[in-house]
């Protein structure tokens, strides 16, 4: 094995308006690169590993700009595959204190990740990989998405690698209904599951962070691990029939957009 990590997403443009600002009265916006898989790549790459990242692109100035950020980082995207007439999916964020929160508004219908398939990109990487890292956001873009995704964990296994599946559920992607019965197979064929608190309740009817909690979720998903998020409360792990806690290190939210994929980052290393 290579001991590469290889995850496979979507980046998109993120758009953010300043401190006390909302979409409806910006004047400017900040422009940054942002995407579940693709942030643990450049996470795990900035910790020193090595780490490949799988797409499908646009070749247009801001596709151009997402492949040119992760590589900056040190990420791995020679195998991202270059879509000619596409666009590239772009979210804008307002981040304010409470009780207003995050408010992510999603432009990406149509863009060149969504129409990955397994024909349409090259998993070929996950054939000497370490780790193979997919996340629910992923299988959420499409149909051909979510069977390009479950495909990279076949090759991966295949070829000894761990598997690590990131439930990652957004409500305004797709359906708690869908979203469970799309990646119950995927999280069957994961060596290590991460789920928060909420998805666990809002997808597989776990209730409330616990011993109990972790145990039921780890039976109901067939997994082998689970790492079950509570926030500030520390992390849930289930292995082997037993169950331990973790108690969260206090730390100062600065930006709480990309925090599970950097925990998730965390954890594979």
């Amino acid at each position: 094995m290579t001991g590469a990590v290889v995850t496979l997403g979507e980046a998109l443009i993120r758009l953010s308006v300043s401190d006390g600002r909302t979409l409806a009265n910006a004047r400017s916006l900040e422009l940054l690169v942002g995407g579940a898989e693709a942030n643990v790549a450049v996470a795990l790459a900035r910790l020193g590993k090595r780490a490949t990242w799988i797409s499908r692109v646009s070749r247009d100035p801001l596709g151009q700009r997402v492949v040119a950020e992760l590589r900056s980082h040190g990420v791995n995207c020679d195998h991202v595959t270059w879509a000619e007439q596409s666009r590239t999916g772009v979210y804008y964020t307002e981040i304010a204190p409470a009780p207003r929160g995050i408010s992510v508004v999603y432009d990406r219908r149509g863009s060149a990740a969504t129409g990955m398939s397994i024909d349409s990109v090259d998993l070929s990487p996950a054939d000497n990989a370490a780790v193979v890292q997919v996340s629910g956001i992923t299988a959420a873009l499409s149909d051909s998405c979510a069977e390009t995704a479950a495909a990279l964990l076949a090759r991966g296994r295949a070829s000894g690698a761990k598997c690590v599946v990131d439930v990652n559920f957004r409500a305004k992607l797709w359906s708690a209904e869908i979203a469970a019965s799309t990646l119950r197979p995927m999280c069957a064929a994961a060596d290590v599951v991460v789920c928060t608190g909420e998805d666990a309740a809002d997808l597989f009817g776990v209730h409330s962070p616990s011993a109990e909690a972790v145990g039921h979720l780890t039976k109901a998903l067939s997994a082998p691990t689970v790492v079950l998020t509570d926030g500030a409360n520390g992390v849930w792990l289930g292995h082997e029939g037993r169950a331990e806690h973790f108690v969260a290190i206090p730390t100062n939210t600065i930006d709480r957009i990309g925090a599970g994929d950097a925990f998730c980052a965390g954890l594979i290393a």
